[in-house]
């Protein structure tokens, strides 16, 4: 996560008024909700609450809107038949025209070319769609603050931009912390709405002593051994990697999955790099 600023952190006055923005944001992410509408909701002055939102987000709230809207373009494109012009509705486009420019800026791919290119690597054999996995041995449990999010997994944004209204509160020069997810469930037999999963980040040192906000605990990172593969690319492409991962390493390699959730680290953060440099690590617990 970007951390330009030292605005905010847990004793942050504007926390729990940006929180309360976005979740109006998320929630109505279809409609075209207006600057006043969400200063409304964090019970501050049309005149600075853009301001604060910029300087807890390290983004506008326009190119939140539009990161989350073609994050679910991406998603829809890749594994839904919906028609183009259909998906670029429902990511706010007036046209086919506009949504390719958009699209192709922030993917460096045009829609079609990308519908394409992830219904090739469905056909893809085996050998085709290889990983190198390597093995970590986590010696301690990382200490993490949490934010659960409850719904499909592609919707899980909403849990980290809480986590970023707060974690942009490190000391300048700082370090950002180290993002994670877990997912709890399995996409293929539950419903979208009832999943589970949980935001995280590591805090500074020092945080542990202080009061959390509602919505947010301490938990960790379980010490153990990870089976990691590596995915280069869109976040709405990660479950290919997950499905190579099940389906053919773990039966050739004679491991035993641990009782530990699927865990993701995302090694860059998707408020200042493009879908398609974005880099994950896959991590799949081993008894």
């Amino acid at each position: 996560m970007r951390t330009p600023y030292r605005n905010s952190g847990l004793d942050s006055p504007y926390l729990r008024r940006m929180l309360k923005a976005l979740d109006y944001l998320w929630r109505h992410l279809d409609a075209s909700v207006s600057l006043e509408r969400l200063a409304e909701e964090a019970c501050l002055s049309p005149y600075h609450f853009h301001r604060v939102y910029h300087a807890l987000m390290a983004e506008t709230v326009g190119e939140t809107r539009q990161r989350l809207l073609l994050h679910r373009a991406a998603g829809e494109l890749g594994g839904s038949p919906l028609p183009l012009l259909r998906v670029a509705a429902r990511a706010g486009y007036g046209s086919a025209a506009a949504f390719i420019r958009a699209f192709s800026q922030a993917y460096g791919e045009s829609p079609g070319r990308y519908r394409k290119r992830r219904a090739f690597i469905v056909r893809q054999n085996r050998e085709s769609l290889m990983h190198e996995v390597s093995m970590l041995k986590q010696q301690q449990g990382l200490r993490v603050l949490m934010r659960r999010h409850r719904g499909s997994y592609m919707e899980i944004g909403q849990a980290f931009g809480a986590l970023q209204a707060i974690s942009a509160g490190h000391e300048a020069g700082e370090a950002p912390g180290r993002v994670f997810a877990m997912f709890l469930d399995d996409p293929e037999q539950i419903s979208a709405a009832e999943l589970r999963s949980i935001a995280c980040v590591t805090a500074p040192a020092g945080w542990e002593d202080k009061a959390l906000p509602e919505g947010f605990e301490w938990g960790e990172i379980p010490a153990g051994e990870y089976a990691c593969a590596m995915h280069l690319g869109p976040y709405a492409e990660l479950k290919t990697t997950w499905d190579w991962l099940y389906r053919h390493w773990l039966p050739d390699s004679g491991q035993v999955p641990g009782d530990v959730p699927c865990i993701e680290e995302y090694l860059n953060s998707p408020y200042d790099t493009a879908p398609k440099d974005l880099r994950t690590r896959l991590m799949l617990s081993l008894a």
